[in-house]
C-alpha cells in the first residue's frame, strides 16, 4: 500500500509527457505510485511510457488498444493501491511540493476531498493563476476551509474548473468506491465528479496553486449534429443527478432548479452555435427530453 496513487491517462501527448512525468518523479513527497496507461497512442507516447517505466519502480505501466478516457481511468481505479488518488493530465505538470501540500492539508483536515487552485497555460505560454482565496474569505487567514456538499454542487454546476474536472484534487479511495467513469456519457467528468461530492460531507479547499494545467489549442469546431449530441448528453447527466439527489432526499428542489438553469444556459449556447436549419431540431430535442 502507498499513500497516494497518481492516475495518468495517456493518448498522443508525446510533446508534454516527459515534463509531466519528470515533475512527478521530482516530488518532495515520495509515498506514491504512478499508474500510467497508454490508450493506444500513435505519436510515440508509448515509447516514452516504456522508458519511464524502466526508469522508476514507482511507475506501473499499462498499454491498451484505444478504448477512451472512461476505460482508461476505470483501469487505473481498479489497479490503484493508494489510500488516495489524484489525477494528473499527461499534458500537465505539478510543482515539486504538490503532493506534500495535498497530503498535509488532508492530514490536518481529515478531508475525503482536497481541492486546490492551479496555474493555467495556453500550450507553453502562461495565461493566469486560479487561486481559490478570493472566493472563500476563510482562506485569508486559514490554510484550508470546509465546503459543504451543496455548495460544492453549486460550484460544479457553475462549471468552476477546480470543482468540475477530475484533476487538481486529492480524493480518498473510499469516496471513489462505486464511482466509475461511465461509457454511456460523452461528458465524462461532468457525469462523475458530482457523485464524489455526494459521497462525503468532508470537502476542503486550499489557497495554493501548485498544479500547472495546459490548454491545448486543437481548433476543433463541433458540427451541428455534435452540438445536439452534447446538449442531449448534458441533459441526461443532469437527469441522473436529479434522480440520485431525489433518492438521497438531498436538496431536491434546489438541485432541480440549478439543473434547469444550467440547461437553459446550455440551450442558449447551443442556439448560438447551430446553423439556422438545425435550430428547430434543438427545440424538438429539448421538448422530447422534457417529457
Amino acid at each position: 500500500m502507498v499513500k497516494v496513487s497518481i492516475g495518468i491517462p495517456v493518448y498522443n501527448t508525446n510533446e508534454y509527457l516527459r515534463e509531466c512525468l519528470d515533475s512527478i518523479l521530482n516530488q518532495t513527497f515520495q509515498d506514491f505510485e504512478v499508474l500510467l496507461v497508454d490508450d493506444g497512442s500513435t505519436d510515440g507516447s508509448y515509447n516514452i511510457c516504456y522508458e519511464y517505466d524502466q526508469k522508476s519502480d514507482k511507475i506501473r505501466y499499462y498499454h491498451q488498444n484505444h478504448k477512451g478516457i472512461d476505460d482508461t481511468r476505470n483501469l487505473i481505479l481498479r489497479e490503484a493501491d493508494g489510500d488516495f488518488i489524484t489525477w494528473i493530465e499527461a499534458t500537465d505538470s505539478v510543482e515539486p511540493d504538490y503532493l506534500q501540500h495535498l497530503v498535509d492539508i488532508q492530514n490536518k483536515s481529515n478531508a475525503d476531498i482536497v481541492i486546490s487552485g492551479f496555474k493555467e497555460y495556453r500550450e507553453r505560454e502562461f495565461s493566469q493563476s486560479v487561486n481559490l482565496k478570493p472566493y472563500f474569505e476563510e482562506l485569508e487567514d486559514n490554510e484550508y476551509t470546509n465546503v459543504d456538499k451543496y455548495r460544492a454542487l453549486v460550484l460544479f454546476l457553475s462549471h468552476w474548473t477546480s470543482f468540475f474536472y477530475s484533476w487538481g484534487k486529492l480524493v480518498s479511495m473510499r469516496t471513489h468506491l462505486g464511482v466509475m467513469y461511465p461509457k454511456e456519457f460523452i461528458n465524462k467528468d461532468m457525469a462523475t465528479t458530482y457523485k464524489l461530492y455526494l459521497h462525503t460531507d468532508n470537502i476542503v479547499v486550499d489557497r495554493e496553486e501548485l498544479y500547472n494545467h495546459r490548454i491545448i489549442d486543437e481548433r476543433v469546431t463541433l458540427g451541428d449534429r455534435d452540438i445536439l449530441a452534447d446538449y442531449e448528453d448534458k441533459q441526461r447527466v443532469l437527469d441522473e443527478m436529479m434522480m440520485i439527489t431525489e433518492i438521497m432526499n438531498f436538496n431536491v428542489a434546489a438541485v432541480r432548479d440549478l439543473c434547469s438553469q444550467v440547461m437553459n444556459n446550455e440551450y442558449n449556447a447551443a442556439m448560438e452555435k447551430l446553423s439556422e436549419s438545425w435550430k428547430p431540431k434543438l427545440d424538438k430535442l429539448r421538448s422530447e427530453l422534457a417529457d
